[in-house]
């Protein structure tokens, strides 16, 4: 049987905690278990959780010493503490976070020189303290080999089936997926649910401020280039460096970004066909609305519109 210890550290986040126990003693072979999970606290002591409760494990950190695998739930501290569980000292075992608990196994130097991911949220922090480590943001999960890393609190069951599947094969992971009623792989990452508002840069005669204002402002339009400098009395040069330069970014980036929002917004709130969805965010057809659809989200539209929709 396969041993599995989650550890929970003050302020551990109760849904990310309880995952573990709920799928993989969910694994069956011929009625018997195949994964046993300990949840323990580093002196087993009951622990706060950051919600209005706290646990109290039956288990210390003793139970790492014979765990196969270690799972790293998000906890409060999470972002700014470093090692407490001092995994370093388990290299040879599997390491799983969920969520930001990919701080605590980065401050170990676990993940150094690996692919790793974090809630979307944490991305920017965690790539800033760890540059060693190969973030990959758009990711539910990434799975290292002896690591893995899982995103926000429903990428825990992502990370969890996979698990069960890359263990057992895929008939064991579509059992438990019945009995859980969890979908046993979920398509696109994070991106789909990244809300993005437009950055607007500082106000000024011409500046990329403007510019954004004029063209949200024709967002179902069909423009080219030339037509925005020509209505700011610029080259084409001239605005695609200022506005690189007050933004970081191309115009052409930068408004297919918006458009795509719309987009979006459009597939959520009615239920206007895909056509016509293109047509009001300013997109030339349908097939053009889902190629850009699908690079920056990750999903199709259709497929986007039924996780998301609040039409009716």
């Amino acid at each position: 049987m396969h041993r599995i210890a989650v550890v929970a550290l003050p302020g551990v986040f109760p849904y990310e905690l309880g995952v573990p126990a709920r799928f993989f003693r969910a694994a069956l072979h011929d009625a018997e278990p195949l994964y046993s999970v300990t949840t323990c606290s580093l002196d087993g002591a009951p622990v706060q959780t950051n919600a209005d409760f706290s646990v109290a494990p039956t288990a210390d950190r003793t139970a790492l010493e014979t765990a196969d695998t270690i799972i790293v739930p998000p906890w409060s501290a999470a972002e700014i503490s470093g090692d407490p569980i001092g995994l370093a000292d388990f290299a040879d075992r599997r390491i799983v976070s969920f969520c930001t608990g990919a701080f605590t196994v980065a401050a170990s130097g676990l993940l150094d020189g690996l692919e790793a991911t974090t809630h979307w949220c944490a991305a920017e922090e965690f790539a800033r303290r760890f540059p060693q480590v190969r973030l990959r943001t758009d990711e539910l999960f990434v799975d290292s080999g002896r690591i893995l890393t899982a995103a926000g609190a429903s990428a825990a069951v992502d990370a969890t089936m996979h698990l069960i599947a890359s263990d057992h094969g895929s008939a064991v992971a579509a059992a438990v997926s019945r009995a859980t009623l969890a979908a046993p792989h979920r398509g696109g990452g994070q991106r789909q649910f990244v809300d993005r508002p437009a950055v607007i840069a500082p106000a000024g005669a011409g500046s990329a401020s403007d510019i954004q204002s004029w063209l949200m402002a024709r967002i179902d339009e069909p423009l080219s280039l030339a037509e925005v400098a020509d209505s700011f009395g610029m080259s084409v040069r001239t605005l695609t460096r200022r506005f690189r330069a007050e933004t970081g970014r191309t115009v052409g980036d930068w408004f297919a970004d918006a458009r795509v929002d719309r987009a979006r917004e459009l597939l959520e709130t009615t239920d206007l066909p895909v056509d016509a969805v293109a047509a009001g965010s300013g997109f030339a057809t349908a097939a053009a609305l889902r190629k850009h659809f699908r690079e920056r989200i990750g999903l199709a539209p259709q497929q986007y519109r039924s996780r998301f929709t609040r039409a009716a």
